[in-house]
């Protein structure tokens, strides 16, 4: 098995295709979960009796089948299962996600290549219907083993797997989970309800999720693993995250929880939306100008961004952005009140340590007709650099084709890959499914291919599902690379055919149809800054105003917060949960709980189904000024204060004592001498235990200092330098740090935050 390795190892490996994971960015926990699943679903589907030859491209060595179940040598093309009675005598096509567990329906997991290996036909009955499992004195079966599970949680009995696959099928099921995790829960029948759950969001048993973490941190990603995912997403387009990005098992199911996911396993600053090198249409300007609200979201970000565009007609505000605000997720608004037909242009979003740049477009149509475009630019899917017969499932929309192929590198392309027509004159591309709100227009790039006759193309459209075809026109591409635009107006269910009818080869990209129907502009909800919420320990807090606004939107809106706060429509009634009128609405935000000091941070969330906006809202309950000989905690120096300061020596067992007021001398310890400096304070209020009542503290960018007898008080830095004095009581403006304030006497640490 490593002379397989070994070999794979030179086979060449693709990237993951650019900003591939870029919308999982910044989630985390069941949010996450869901990007991941966005991302991976809906592959191109695979019948299961096609898996065979699929094979020979994912798992085979020359003509020699991969087995992760032992270590026969099955040749693909003659070793295929039919009858067996042992080891060795021939493969089969293994569910290593059994499907007697969901009812064996022929669904997209029925032939998922993911979970789908060619393994020995006789390893593969044993091992039966049983979960994934170590059993340290199980019997051997191939190269695995057979028995009951030695992995706490479980007894029953498991297939275990040799080493050097356990991390593989781990990141099989941790895929099969966020593939599928819309039914993923309900796979429970025979023994799937060992391994599935539907209890969480996770979908995996506790017992299930601590075995499949410890193959996967035990067996990392190999060279053979890495080719076998570059194989698969060179059949149905998807790729297995967990291979690409191992830590994102962590993220879901281990230590990482509750974490925002980076890309990385590091906390790098990043903007998640919009991802870099993504493209965003602004819309149609008809006269008046045309917006688009865009969100703007990251993490770990630390310093501001800039904001800016280029492009003629184009315009964006705001042009500065606090890292707060970016963390937080914010939006921006950019404008087009150009008049070109067809214009392009950047939005770069960007500090020292962070950049994404994006290309916008934009259209100018004074009749007002059009509206949502869609483009077909060929990224991102398998290249057919051959001229063929076949289906392609391009980047926007589905094709039958003849002669003619998606190639990479050619000069006549806008990005990387484009289609080219072959030689003859019957070559085509036809759309196989419908646009669903008609079309007011269809463009697209074009060039003859070399020195090559010049070409004659034909447009049609079909709205009866290609059943017959209607002429928009022709055109005849030179060797200039060109956009070629036909206007129209159809409305309902359209496809679009492109013949060509003279001539030879040709490239054509970004084809480009505009619907017929003028979109809603898309809601915005923005919050207000919320200023800073104060009280002191134990007592009422401040109450801050700020407002919901929103515009385009006709649902109500979800206003929620967390951390230490609640929020009100009328400083009455408070809660952590309101329900706000579409246009948005005055709400008012406080402290939920004062009894404990110390700084508070929260956000504050308004959404609806298709938009959001954050706010962060900050608190700090400030420690109760402490009166010096207030033992008992009632408010006032009284001899009852005394008692309770020497029934407190005698028991120590006493409820209502405040440990400082006690220390009335102020010498760090509370002792006889305290009881003697009280009763000297009640019968002498000037007493030098009065005089000794000082206090330093923090305060938004400083110290305030307490002193109403006037000590001379010093204040040093960690380095031991004194970077200030105090005679009296004032407030001293520092940086943020922690400080030693001192007299003759004694000292206090206070952090500046």
């Amino acid at each position: 098995m490593l002379l397989l390795v070994a070999v794979l190892a030179l086979q060449a490996t693709a990237a993951i295709p650019n900003n591939y994971y870029n919308s999982a960015l910044g989630k985390n926990d069941q949010e996450l979960m869901s990007s991941l699943h966005k991302i991976v679903r809906g592959h191109y589907m695979i019948y299961y009796s096609k898996l065979w030859e699929k094979f020979k491209t994912t798992d085979c060595n020359g003509n020699i089948i991969i087995d992760r179940y032992s270590n026969s040598q099955f040749t693909y093309s003659e070793n295929q299962c039919g009858q067996y009675s042992g080891i060795g005598q021939c493969y089969n096509r293994e569910h290593s996600v059994p499907n007697s567990w969901w009812g064996a329906a022929q669904d997209t997991m029925y032939s998922d290549l993911y979970h789908m290996y060619p393994v020995d036909g006789w390893v593969n009955a044993e091992r039966g219907n049983y979960p994934f499992g170590d059993c340290a004195n199980g019997s051997p079966r191939g190269t695995g083993k057979l028995g009951t599970c030695t992995h706490s949680g479980y007894s029953g009995t498991v297939f275990e797997v040799a080493d050097e696959y356990k991390g593989d099928f781990a990141r099989t099921y941790f895929y099969m989970v966020v593939r599928y995790m819309d039914r993923v829960g309900s796979w429970t029948q025979d023994k799937g309800s060992v391994v599935f759950t539907n209890s969480s969001y996770k979908h995996l048993t506790p017992w299930a999720i601590s075995q499949l973490l410890e193959w996967h941190r035990n067996d990392p990603v190999s060279t053979l693993e890495s080719n076998r995912n570059e194989a698969v997403y060179g059949i149905q387009h998807n790729r297995n995250p967990f291979i690409d990005h191992p830590e994102l098992a962590e993220y879901l199911w281990g230590n990482m929880t509750g974490n925002a996911w980076t890309g990385s396993s590091t906390n790098t600053p990043v903007i998640s939306s919009p991802s870099n090198g993504s493209t965003i249409n602004v819309g149609t300007n008809t006269g008046d100008g045309v917006s688009k609200a865009i969100t703007v979201k990251g993490v770990y970000l630390t310093k501001a961004v800039t904001v800016s565009v280029t492009g003629t007609g184009f315009s964006v505000t705001p042009t500065t952005l606090t890292a707060a605000a970016v963390n937080a997720g914010t939006t921006i608004t950019v404008t087009y009140n150009g008049t070109a037909a067809n214009a392009t242009g950047r939005l770069s979003i960007s500090s020292s340590e962070v950049s994404s740049n994006v290309t916008l477009t934009a259209t100018y149509n004074t009749g007002g007709s059009g509206g949502t475009e869609t483009i077909e630019t060929w990224e991102g899917i398998s290249t057919y650099q051959s001229y063929t017969t076949t289906f392609i499932q391009g980047h926007a929309f589905k094709w039958n084709t003849s002669d003619v192929g998606i190639w990479s590198g050619d000069a006549n392309a806008n990005g990387t890959q484009s289609c080219r027509f072959g030689k003859t004159a019957a070559s085509y591309i036809e759309m196989a499914e419908d646009v669903t709100d008609g079309a007011s227009k269809i463009s697209f790039y074009a060039a003859k291919w070399g020195s090559d006759a010049t070409p004659t193309l034909q447009v049609l459209y079909s709205t009866n599902g290609g059943s017959t075809w209607t002429a928009v026109g022709t055109c005849t591409p030179n060797g200039t690379w060109q956009q070629y635009i036909f206007n129209l107006n159809v409305t309902g269910n359209v496809r679009f055919k492109i013949n060509q009818t003279a001539g030879s080869r040709l490239n054509i990209d970004d084809i480009a149809i505009t619907s017929n129907v003028v979109p809603e502009p898309d809601p915005t909800i923005s919050i207000s800054a919320i200023d800073l919420i104060e009280a002191e320990q134990g007592g009422g807090s401040s109450i801050v105003r700020a407002t919901v606004t929103s515009e385009n939107n006709n649902e109500n809106i979800t206003l929620e917060v967390d951390g230490n706060f609640q929020i009100s429509l009328n400083k009455t009634v408070w809660s952590t949960t309101l329900q706000l009128d579409p246009s948005g609405e005055v709400f008012y935000v406080r402290l939920a709980n004062t009894a404990t000091a110390g700084e508070y941070e929260g956000t504050v969330e308004a959404k609806t189904s298709r938009v959001s906006a954050y706010a962060d809202v900050e608190g700090i309950v400030n420690e109760k000024p402490v009166m010096l000989g207030d033992v008992n905690m009632d408010g006032e120096v009284s001899i009852g204060d005394v008692t309770t300061l020497v029934d407190y020596m005698l028991s120590g067992d006493i409820i209502q004592f405040d440990a400082v007021a006690a220390d009335v001398n102020q010498d760090e310890t509370i002792s006889i001498g305290d009881v003697t400096a009280l009763i000297d304070m009640l019968l002498n209020p000037s007493a030098a235990a009065v005089l000794k009542q000082w206090d330093a503290m923090p305060t938004m960018g400083g110290i305030l200092i307490e002193n109403p007898v006037g000590e001379f008080i010093e204040i040093y830095n960690l380095d031991g330098d004194c970077i200030a004095t105090v005679t009296g009581e004032g407030a001293v403006e520092l940086a943020a740090g922690i400080y030693v304030v001192a007299t003759d006497d004694m000292s206090r640490k206070v952090v500046v935050k």
